[in-house]
């Protein structure tokens, strides 16, 4: 029963307050609910929006939702002033019912929009509102979808390009893949914002639509990566990261391009989507996917080294894919590189793989496994021979150092650990020298103590240096 002024008011308030959360939007939802009810007042709000009234021009857009009157929506859009036209766009396409008539209407406007306006408010509202018809009108129907967004790419900025990949997430149903190829095509050519393009292209990917090429998608990753400000972690990504194992052939093709790129940024992020897996993960490439040439599986392989040193199995399947598919000189640098540095850094995990391709149904796989356990038994026999010699040993002071530096690190670590730890100020401990079950008195409300027995279990963890890491023993 307020006048419309305030209950504008009150909505901005409202939105002001919840910030950009989704609660944001409950009170505009709101609105287009009391325009329904009251279109006279809502009515108000639209002529307010036409004299450039603020608070109108800030909600007007849910009024004309509410109102749900396409011929008020293109009277707005054919307004001279940028703001309202937006508006109008905007009410278009929002509106639950748009005769298909004025949904083809509603993108030839749009398309006017992109070809002749350089306002940048206008330009969004127009792209926005085209992606929102087209999901009405549906995939079946693409109605200037290849000249819009050609259009976008040929006049439009990086800016518009970080809004494409926004459409692509929340407006992707009205899309068949032509589209979405293509809108992939344009973001290759570096959006404004990466970190947001890309976290729009991770939710936007639904790993069973055949819609959505991988290849385009890692093209596009490719492209944003480096210029993000932060490092690209795997856990940041995860619809990319799941549809990189979901497939052997999306990792045989990222490993193989990236790391035969060796872009720093990007390999980097390679290691992060194998480290998402278990530790023991194997990584093939398959053939198609390796380099032609020679040099380049050399290189790829010496990459494979540096970025992939934590991770010995996924490297040495790499390698091994290298000596099945590759070029002569490459198979014998990738088995030179399997056996130093690799396993003679490596004993446990990489020891177990490579013994259990002895039996690969590839002969090459198979006949290179076999050649560097030998290899390596050899070189174990010769390290054995070498605990006989005294001169080798470190002397007692020696040892006796590392030991009171080791006691004085864990000491200050346990400290700090106990100072930062939460629980650790609530809670009061114990240090247990050994035992099956913990026992405590608990305080009950009324002041009675409780008896507490708790069994302990086993924790174990167990990591592998390499042994040709150089490591202060200190």
């Amino acid at each position: 029963n307020c006048s419309y002024i305030d209950i504008l008011k009150l909505v901005h308030l409202l939105v002001k307050k919840a910030g950009s959360d989704l609660a944001a939007g409950a009170p505009n939802r709101s609105l287009v609910t009391w325009s329904k009810n009251n279109p006279a007042k809502a009515r108000e709000i639209v002529s307010g929006v036409k004299e450039l009234n603020d608070m109108c021009l800030a909600h007007g857009v849910f009024a004309v939702v509410g109102l749900g009157d396409e011929a008020l929506a293109f009277d707005l859009i054919r307004q001279t002033e940028t703001s309202v036209a937006a508006i109008g766009l905007r009410a278009l396409g929002r509106m639950e019912m748009v005769s298909a008539a004025g949904i083809r209407e509603g993108v030839d406007d749009a398309f006017d929009v992109i070809e002749q306006q350089t306002d940048a408010g206008l330009r969004v509202a127009a792209i926005e509102a085209a992606f929102r018809l087209w999901e009405t009108l549906g995939p079946s129907e693409p109605y200037r979808q290849r000249e819009f967004i050609e259009a976008i790419g040929k006049r439009g900025d990086a800016a518009e390009l970080s809004v494409l990949s926004a459409m692509l997430f929340y407006h992707d149903k009205g899309l068949p893949k032509e589209s979405i190829d293509q809108v992939l095509g344009l973001l290759e050519t570096l959006p404004s914002n990466s970190a947001a393009t890309l976290g729009n292209l991770d939710h936007a990917i639904k790993e069973n639509d055949g819609r959505w090429d991988f290849e385009r998608v890692a093209r596009v990753f490719a492209t944003c990566i480096p210029c993000l400000e932060e490092r690209a972690k795997g856990q940041d990504y995860f619809s990319f990261s799941k549809w990189f194992w979901g497939n052997p052939d999306h990792s045989s093709y990222l490993i193989a391009e990236w790391l035969s790129e060796g872009e720093f940024s990007l390999c980097s992020f390679l290691v992060e989507l194998i480290a998402a897996d278990v530790k023991e993960a194997e990584v093939w490439i398959q053939k198609p996917r390796l380099p032609t040439n020679a040099d380049d599986q050399i290189f790829m392989a010496r990459k494979c080294i540096g970025f992939l040193w934590h991770r010995e199995v996924a490297a040495a399947s790499i390698l091994l894919s290298i000596v099945k598919h590759g070029q002569t000189e490459a198979q014998a640098e990738a088995e030179e590189l399997l056996f130093d540095p690799l396993l003679l850094s490596y004993g446990g995990d990489l020891r177990v793989f490579l013994e259990a391709q002895c039996s690969n149904v590839s002969k090459r796989i198979s006949g290179c496994a076999k050649r560097l356990i030998s290899k390596h038994d050899a070189h174990i026999a010769g390290l054995e021979t070498t605990r006989e010699l005294v001169e080798l040993l470190p002397s007692i002071e020696h040892r006796r150092a590392v030991a009171m530096k080791d006691r004085d690190r864990n000491r200050d670590i346990q400290k700090q650990a106990h100072e930062q730890s939460i629980i650790a100020s609530l809670m009061t401990h114990q240090t247990l020298l050994y035992g099956r079950k913990s026992f405590s008195i608990i305080r009950g409300a009324e002041g009675k103590k409780h008896p507490n027995i708790s069994a302990l279990s086993e924790i174990s963890h167990s990591v592998e240096l390499p042994r040709l890491m150089v490591i202060d023993p200190v």
